[in-house]
């Protein structure tokens, strides 16, 4: 079987891996808090709301973590 070559990530792509890996920290506090207020309770709009918020959160996440995982394969 032939291999495939790795390719060393360009500066770019360097940063782009470090900027992912802080947004992913922030973005899974930031879904910390929400689940946490969503425990507490609160007014139907408020839970509507933080629940919308974490779904969104979620999302960004799963795309955040596969571009994440594509870079990281090349490091």
């Amino acid at each position: 079987m032939a291999q495939v070559a790795k390719r060393k990530l360009s500066y770019k792509e360097q940063k782009e891996l470090e900027t992912l890996e802080k947004e992913l920290a922030d973005l899974e506090k930031a879904k910390e808090t929400l689940v946490a207020n969503l425990n507490k309770g609160g007014s139907h709009d408020e839970l509507a709301k933080w629940s919308k918020q974490i779904e969104e959160i979620t999302q960004s996440q799963e795309d955040k973590e596969m571009r994440w995982l594509e870079l990281s394969e090349n490091a």
